[in-house]
């Protein structure tokens, strides 16, 4: 890419008219390497040509309309970067030129009157007699409409180069040309002076999209490289997200940042290139500890095993609630900055637990994973013993693995102590922690039963004593919700429901009754049945008045069905 680079820099740097072709595939970031390659020579004062047009080809459809585009988005050499707008127009207008963007919508309302479409066409093509000297880029060649042929595109080109005394720069996914594939081969040969294939590595897209050098873009960099992504259009976007997503972390320890960052960058990839990504669901659930358990019974299908090697070299072993606000965080495109703040907080205590050492990590790496000739009962005594050390810090899914192979090595009282001494350790935990759902457990993972029973039990002991509206407003206002909130809601009836609708008030009432419909479809756990009675509720308000119905009706609840009278 540095002789991509450096091509693009000296077909910059003359005045000599040429046409230079920039192809690769879709996404991999070829307008924004052009527009960073053009800010630089701008910067270093190299830009031979005084004028500047950029212009996507996207929806264009003829020869006509990209013609005057070029004319109306053409700015002088200052403005290349930030493009046209009303101002460089006006400059446009201030040396002369009587036509443009301005004249255009009146041309086209008032002429058909007087059947001047043939002067309108004129007016159009004079402003093009104004393109000459300067550089031109024609974007997205490849998704240009149906009235704009390939052919006449690159004849434009040579005539903006052999008459108009222009550069023109060509930009577009030649694998994406369809029928015009063939001719666009035959043609560019012709056309232009320069041919380029943009495909940068993953080190070169790191490079052109994060440009800082501060501490986050450094680690954008890293990890970005890491996974060996290619497509600089998801670097940026990861960026932008990750800056929000430090902004909110500030003050918290540099660990966190760094693992919350590290999540962002893979949960990002898998959101905006599924193509080439493992799936959000497959980072949701890895657990590189729980997957070894895993192979003792199942091999990994084609896709899992691909995906586990993706990522297999990456600083990233499981998802804890940390993670998982962080990953919600990148599907949705912005954090839940509540759930945030507490899952960062316990990630903060535990990274300051791991600085003082942590056994239990080390057993696995160094006597399991790192060596053939450990003996059983060495690593499995030490297993139980960083077990039971650090139950605080280890999650269910990790537990459950070290559980396990107690177990099925005869060590089933050793086990159930495990299991005793991990649910005393979370003690103090939220109630939805013993919530098995909550973790992510596959079938594959196996879920020992005596963890599964210890959970239960200490989840049932647990009652919620919010009251029912105090939970039923806060939905309203987070617009928004967590497990907690799931069994408050799911111990009322069709009665309560009603009753609380009643006495919602303002501009809470309609965004609590949306999200608690939304709750009950969700399919979490404790849900189901929610839906029912909620409706039922809805339903009867509505019978007692037409604009009762009508406003329930807006909530987009079916009033036709038969209104139950109870339970």
């Amino acid at each position: 890419m540095n002789l991509v680079a450096a091509e693009i820099a000296r077909f910059l740097a003359t005045a000599e008219p040429g046409v230079l072709c920039i192809r690769g595939r879709w996404g991999v970031g070829k307008t924004f390497a052009w527009k960073r390659h053009l800010a630089d020579s701008i910067a270093a004062g190299q830009l031979a040509m005084p004028g500047y047009s950029y212009v996507s080809l996207f929806g264009l459809n003829s020869l006509e309309d990209l013609r005057f585009a070029v004319f109306e988005n053409t700015v002088d050499r200052q403005h290349a970067v930030s493009g046209a707008d009303a101002d460089t127009f006006q400059t446009l207008l201030t040396k002369g030129i009587a036509t443009g963007r301005k004249a255009r919508p009146l041309l086209e309302i008032v002429l058909p009157f007087f059947k001047g479409q043939g002067v309108a066409s004129a007016i159009y093509r004079s402003a093009f007699l104004f393109v000459r000297d300067q550089l031109v880029c024609l974007d997205d060649l490849e998704r240009a409409g149906p009235g704009l042929a390939i052919r006449d595109v690159l004849g434009l080109a040579s005539f903006l180069k052999e008459e108009r005394r222009c550069k023109v720069v060509l930009l577009l996914n030649d694998e994406r040309l369809g029928d015009e594939a063939a001719e666009f081969a035959d043609q560019i040969e012709k056309v232009a002076d320069l041919t380029l294939l943009f495909a940068p590595t993953a080190d070169e897209a790191a490079a052109i999209a994060l440009r800082e050098d501060d501490d986050l873009s450094r680690l954008l960099r890293a990890r970005s490289v890491s996974l060996g992504i290619t497509n600089i259009r998801v670097i940026v976007k990861t960026a932008r997200l990750a800056r929000r997503l430090a902004e909110l972390l500030n003050g918290r320890d540099a660990s966190v940042v760094d693992q919350a960052v590290t999540t962002l960058v893979l949960a990002s990839w898998s959101v905006q290139q599924p193509s080439a990504a493992p799936p959000l669901s497959f980072v949701r659930n890895y657990n590189s500890v729980a997957y070894l358990m895993r192979l003792q019974d199942n091999q990994p299908d084609a896709d899992e095993q691909r995906w586990r090697e993706a990522i297999g070299d990456y600083p990233f072993a499981h998802a804890d609630d940390l993670d998982r606000v962080v990953i919600e965080g990148a599907a949705a495109g912005y954090f839940h900055e509540e759930l945030l703040d507490v899952a960062a907080a316990v990630a903060e205590e535990r990274h300051r637990h791991n600085q003082r050492g942590g056994k239990f990590s080390r057993v696995w790496q160094d006597m399991y994973h790192g060596s053939l000739t450990t003996d059983d009962d060495e690593f499995l005594d030490a297993l139980r013993d960083a077990g039971t050390a650090e139950a605080r810090w280890i999650s269910p899914l990790n537990i459950n693995s070290a559980i396990r192979l107690l177990r099925e090595n005869g060590r089933g009282s050793e086990a159930d102590t495990l299991v005793r001494d991990y649910v005393a350790a979370h003690d103090g935990e939220r109630p939805e922690f013993f919530d098995i759902g909550s973790h992510h457990f596959t079938r594959d993972d196996q879920l020992d039963d005596g963890l599964r029973d210890a959970f239960a039990e200490r989840a049932a002991r647990h009652v919620d004593a919010r009251e029912p509206m105090h939970v039923l407003r806060a939905l309203g206002t987070r617009r928004g919700w967590d497990r907690s909130d799931i069994s408050v809601m799911a111990r009322c009836s069709a009665d309560d429901f009603e009753r609380m609708f009643e006495a919602l008030s303002g501009d809470v009432m309609k965004p609590a009754i949306q999200t608690l419909l939304q709750l009950g479809r969700s399919g979490e756990q404790m849900s189901a049945g929610i839906t029912d009675r909620v409706v039922a509720a809805l339903r009867r308000i509505g019978a007692k008045s037409p604009l009762r119905a009508r406003r329930i009706a807006s909530l987009g609840v079916d009033l036709n069905d038969p209104i139950e009278s109870d339970e």
